[in-house]
């Protein structure tokens, strides 16, 4: 019998990834971070994949909150008192809580930290701008530089990099160094990412033990945050931390209403 000219047979079935081979890569990765490949079939991977990675993650990070917990305890440290949760939680409602740290400040950070770990002119520039107009004036802020200062030096970081990345000279050499040294780009966004989060000056001045514990807690988040971008893509990444921010963010709740 003849096939009917309509027919067309079904794509094979990709098999999920399984929650071994994860944990393989995940470590292969962490070891060297490199250029990945793009996963593109959604239902049967990249779902399967970002629920495999925001399993680990808590998982992660549960056990490194409890050996937070238990040194904090040991060296008689309060690292979270009432006042702050109160003032979190008793200044402003939940909404505008959730929407910043939830929503706004996963946007924010992916943007400025995992977005240019794919090299692109735009994606650079991009980066820089979002943290020129979000983070820098904070940090501007806590070194005591005033408004037009800042601004000035903003204005010339910003032509400085856009002339780097687009002079014909420099922007291939831009681009290999940033190819050939993909692991250091990598990590280097990555532990400016985790020392952003500490932007006290009494952060720097907790015992060594528990402040390299609390920046390991940061590192594996840029960690797993960064190799979503690069396999899944970068709205998975910012899915990832909004979940990451939200487990967060019902932690505090729970400990604010004394759960």
């Amino acid at each position: 019998m003849k096939t009917p000219v309509f027919y067309t047979a079904a794509p094979p079935c990709i098999a999920p990834p399984a929650l071994k081979d994860t944990l393989k890569e995940l470590w292969a990765f962490t070891r060297r971070p490199r250029l990945l490949k793009r996963e593109q079939n959604v239902l049967e991977v990249k779902l399967p994949l970002i629920f495999q990675l925001a399993f680990i993650l808590l998982l992660l990070q549960v056990g490194l909150f409890i050996a937070v917990a238990l040194l904090c305890t040991i060296l008689g440290v309060q690292l979270l008192n009432a006042s702050i949760a109160s003032y979190i939680f008793a200044q402003s409602s939940f909404v505008p809580v959730f929407t910043t740290i939830v929503l706004l400040a996963p946007v924010t950070e992916e943007l400025i930290f995992r977005l240019p770990l794919i090299y692109s002119r735009t994606f650079i520039l991009i980066a820089l701008l979002t943290f020129l107009l979000s983070l820098g004036p904070v940090i501007a802020f806590a070194l005591n530089i005033s408004f037009v200062p800042y601004t000035m030096g903003a204005i010339m970081l910003l032509g400085l990099v856009s002339w780097l990345l687009t002079h014909r000279k420099h922007k291939l050499r831009v681009h290999l160094l940033w190819k050939r040294h993909f692991e250091l780009v990598f990590y280097a966004f990555t532990a400016t990412f985790a020392l952003l989060h500490f932007n006290s000056p009494q952060s720097y001045t907790l015992p060594q033990a528990l402040f390299v514990l609390l920046l390991l807690h940061k590192l594996v988040g840029g960690v797993f945050m960064g190799y979503t971008r690069l396999r899944l893509g970068m709205g998975w990444s910012v899915a990832l931390h909004m979940f990451n921010n939200l487990v967060v963010l019902l932690v505090l709740l729970g400990y604010w209403a004394g759960v």
